[in-house]
């Protein structure tokens, strides 16, 4: 068997966006319990004049499970809906197609305000109220200028996002949601009991000829001027009918679309709840379901399961239920109406009545970000999240959720939570998200202990360091005075990173950091690194011996700042850095000689010469071997020497710049040493050593 058809529509954003701010402390409404539409409270008698409204839920047996008020005062784009206490045929109530909403229409005027249904629409406008699943109430939208004088009575929906609306004049006017001006689509009929939407088409209810009975609108679900056609079998012409609310179902597989509608007929003399089925292309009365004179059935609506019918019919005075099992083209299973479940209290009066609206089921399609850590926020869109009960993470509640509108709720990610699926749950049911969302854990704020080696030679090639801490992955960066280098995890506590060539060709001391990347993470306090000037070398140096004024030349290398330039414990100060390889000295004038390495000092070291200098100064001849004379001076041949004492005595004969041109020598007292014929003339240094002590004395060879 086919069922009683519901359209399942998406929600409209905006109509999401304006049902979340609910005008009342409503609870979600119960699925299979009734809603009737009251005017009055109670407390006067009803008139003419704009009376309040409520919303009665009840339970099938009659138990009063909540009131909710409908709006006395303007609340941001939400107007005043109030109707008139006396006239029977307002308030009529529909559920919208998708089975998410109740429709009712009244007037956007103040309660008390006299002659509401013949007011004129520049004065008092009309309102259509959309409540939706969770009690939630929106009256932001308004028909404009339409059923000005007149009563407006119905309205149904689609799925929310627009409305038809019908009354005592203005045919059926169409409108987008929260919008405050109709479009007129049929101006005959011009007055309209009830329109409704089925099997994706429009219909209606008169009782103004050729129309009496239902009629459909165009087909589909019309936004521009259309015609209304008798539905074939209803009086159309006849009077007496007075049809109110209607309720299509579908029953029969052999017949295409609804085929069983059930009317609200008000008569005082056979009315009641009509039964008609679709016989051979017209419809056909099985039956009435009458009611009784002080029980004139308007309001109606029903919910199909199978071949059974379950119903919902309201008076002014009572609410009742019922069911028909008897199924498609044969009268109703019951005759009359049953006693009524609930009775209008004194001064109130019942008008529209529908079964409870059910919330649409949820849907997820998609999340960003799909990773962060806790804390962070995630935005997941989807529809109708609204009246979102509860969002869950791998299972775990989220206790902090905010539902923007119906296609779009965000949520921090709570402490504790783990990688999983998203879920939210609503009224009406549980949605999953396909993909899982992925919990980051920050990452640590890394420290910096210790660098090995801490400290390299000005253009030295690249260097591997390594960087001992704590708190190191691998998406750890060690940089080397701002500049990121390649970094390689060891260990949580170590790493080594590459500094290269053209970061270490200047020296001085540079900054060396760890950064772990957000979440958490963070830079370290940096530890210093130091690039020295080279270590410097001596290579060599020449002559190897020399005295005062002689010019001394070392060759090595890393020469240059050099500070220091020492023989032995003879500091040097007459020295020339002529190259990184090369520096001349000047043998300074001296009361003592020495035989000494030479020392080379520079911000990167100092060198020491693997070989001594011997140095040595003719100035001593007045304090070494004070008694010692050399004569012939000048000489040709020979030099003798008179020692002033015995002992061995070596002597050597340098030129003055301390060049040796005759290799040492012993000699004794007063024996003679022979010139070479090849010395040339000249000035020339005789060292004479005895013992611990060395004299140079002067002479001149002719």
């Amino acid at each position: 068997m086919k069922y009683y058809y519901s359209l399942r529509l998406l929600f409209s954003l905006g109509v999401a966006a304006s049902l979340g701010p609910t005008l009342c402390s409503a609870a979600p409404f119960t699925p299979g319990n009734i809603v009737v539409a009251r005017v009055g409270d109670g407390s006067a008698t009803l008139s003419a004049a704009a009376t309040e409204v409520f919303l009665d839920e009840y339970t099938r047996s009659g138990t009063l499970v909540q009131t909710i008020a409908l709006p006395t005062s303007v609340s941001g784009a939400n107007r005043i809906l109030t109707a008139s206490g006396t006239t029977t045929t307002e308030l009529g109530m529909t559920t919208s197609a998708d089975g998410h909403y109740l429709v009712l229409t009244g007037y956007g005027a103040a309660p008390g305000t006299s002659a509401v249904a013949t007011s004129q629409a520049v004065d008092i406008t009309r309102v259509i109220g959309l409540i939706g699943a969770d009690g939630s109430v929106d009256t932001s939208t308004s028909t404009g200028e339409a059923f000005s004088g007149t009563s407006i009575r119905t309205a149904a929906t689609a799925d929310g996002t627009s409305f038809y609306s019908v009354g005592g004049d203005g045919g059926v006017q169409y409108q987008a949601f929260g919008s405050y001006q109709s479009t007129q689509l049929i101006t005959d009929p011009a007055n309209i009991r009830s329109v409704n939407i089925a099997n994706g088409n429009l219909y209606l209810s008169t009782t103004s000829s050729p129309y009496v009975g239902l009629s459909q609108v165009g087909t589909g679900l019309p936004t521009t001027a259309q015609s209304a056609a008798a539905l074939p079998g209803f009086p159309a012409t006849t009077a007496g009918a007075s049809p109110n609310a209607f309720y299509f179902a579908d029953l029969s597989a052999d017949v295409p679309g609804v085929d069983v509608v059930y009317v609200a007929d008000d008569r005082t003399v056979g009315g009641g709840i009509q039964k008609w089925s679709l016989a051979g292309g017209t419809w056909v009365l099985n039956g009435t379901i009458t009611s009784t004179a002080t029980a004139a059935v308007r309001g109606l609506n029903g919910a199909t399961t199978g071949s059974a019918i379950s119903l919902v019919a309201s008076s002014t005075t009572r609410l009742f239920f019922l069911e028909d099992n008897a199924g498609y083209n044969t009268a109703p299973s019951v005759a009359a109406l049953r006693t009524a479940a609930a009775t209008a209290s004194t001064n109130t009066a019942f008008r529209g009545v529908a079964f409870a609206p059910v919330a649409a089921v949820p849907a997820i399609t998609s999340f960003t970000p799909g990773s962060g850590p806790v804390g962070a926020t995630v935005t997941v869109t989807g529809t109708h999240f609204n009246g979102t009960t509860g969002v869950m993470l791998n299972g775990a509640a989220v206790p902090n959720f905010v539902v923007v509108d119906a296609a779009t709720l965000t949520f921090e990610v709570p402490a504790g939570a783990t990688s999983g699926l998203i879920a939210v749950t609503t009224l009406g049911g549980t949605a999953t998200s396909t993909s899982a969302f992925t919990v980051t854990v920050p990452n640590p704020a890394p420290t910096l202990a210790s660098l090995t080696p801490a400290m390299a030679a000005a253009g030295s090639g690249p260097l591997t360091i390594t960087v001992s801490g704590t708190g190191f992955s691998t998406s750890s960066v060690v940089s080397f005075n701002g500049t990121a280098l390649a970094t390689t995890l060891v260990s949580a506590t170590q790493l080594t990173a590459v500094v290269p060539a053209s970061s270490l060709t200047a020296t001085g001391t540079y900054a060396v950091t760890v950064t772990n990347p957000a979440p958490g993470g963070g830079t370290s306090a940096a530890a210093t690194f130091t690039v020295a000037a080279p270590a410097p070398t001596i290579a060599s140096f020449t002559p190897a011996t020399g005295g005062s004024g002689t010019t001394v030349t070392i060759t090595g290398t890393n020469f240059t700042g050099a500070t220091a330039v020492s023989i032995g414990s003879l500091a040097i100060t007459g020295y020339t850095v002529v190259s990184a390889t090369t520096i001349t000295l000047v043998l300074p004038s001296s009361t003592s000689s020495l035989n000494g390495f030479l020392t080379v000092a520079t911000p990167g070291g100092t060198a020491t010469s693997t070989a001594t200098f011997n140095l040595v100064l003719a100035t001593l001849a007045s304090q070494a071997l004070p008694s010692l004379a050399v004569f012939p001076n000048p000489a040709t041949d020979y030099v003798r020497l008179d020692l002033p004492q015995p002992g061995h005595t070596t002597v050597t004969l340098r030129d003055l710049m301390g060049r040796v041109v005759l290799a040492s020598v012993e000699l004794a007292t007063r024996q003679p040493l022979y010139l070479p014929a090849s010395l040339g003339a000249g000035i020339y240094l005789l060292e004479v050593r005895q013992g611990a002590a060395t004299a140079v004395r002067r002479f001149e060879k002719k």
